[in-house]
């Protein structure tokens, strides 16, 4: 789970390309919330498993490698090409319509997107849903911001749009339980809140 969310979120290269772009008082925010962040939710992550689930995982772990055995050039392309003949199709089908309604998830954008907390949350969690390249947070928020919109969505976009989308909920789906997805979008959406709340608090 940590390495899943601080791939993106504590990308040293993306800090430094956000540094430049929107500023290092932004680049201090996404480190500090985000290292509160990856740590927290895998914390929380591994508390919601179970004294029931954790051996039936191992297990399963256990009986996949047995499954897989054999040289491991052969594995691997064994696996990647399952995997890919499952989640390539998902991920464009789910990309695609996501961009599709990307009207919707995102708004007309000009100075009347206040810093408002009922846009901090919309923003918040549009952005947990949506599905950007690495570092495609840094462009939209800038592009944002010279359009007027206000510094608390731009916030909660700082962390809601790198770390999780639809398409990767959707790809990890068989690898953690379904609640556990769950908790995580809330808790990236909460922590989208509250950099929304602190760039208006510090005065970004």
């Amino acid at each position: 789970m940590a390495f899943w969310l601080s791939n993106s979120v504590l990308n040293p290269a993306t800090l430094v390309f956000m540094g430049f772009v929107l500023g290092w008082k932004w680049s201090v925010l996404r480190l500090v919330l985000g290292v509160l962040m990856v740590l927290g939710t895998g914390w929380l992550a591994n508390r919601l498993a179970t004294p029931r689930e954790a051996p039936d995982d191992r297990l399963a772990l256990r009986t996949q490698q047995r499954v897989e055995a054999g040289n491991v050039l052969m594995r691997w392309t064994r696996i990647f090409v399952r995997m890919t003949l499952r989640l390539l199709p998902e991920y464009i089908v789910l990309v695609l319509l996501l961009g599709a309604a990307r009207a919707w998830l995102f708004p007309h954008i000009g100075p009347d997107v206040t810093s408002g907390i009922g846009w901090i949350v919309m923003f918040a969690l549009a952005g947990m849903l949506f599905v950007i390249p690495t570092a495609g947070e840094v462009p939209i928020i800038q592009a944002m911001l010279i359009l007027g919109m206000g510094v608390g969505p731009a916030g909660a976009l700082l962390m809601t749009l790198p770390p999780v989308s639809v398409p990767s909920f959707a790809m990890l789906a068989g690898s953690f339980r379904r609640r556990v997805l769950v908790v995580v979008g809330a808790v990236i959406v909460l922590f989208g809140v509250i950099a929304g709340l602190a760039t208006v608090a510090l005065g970004f």
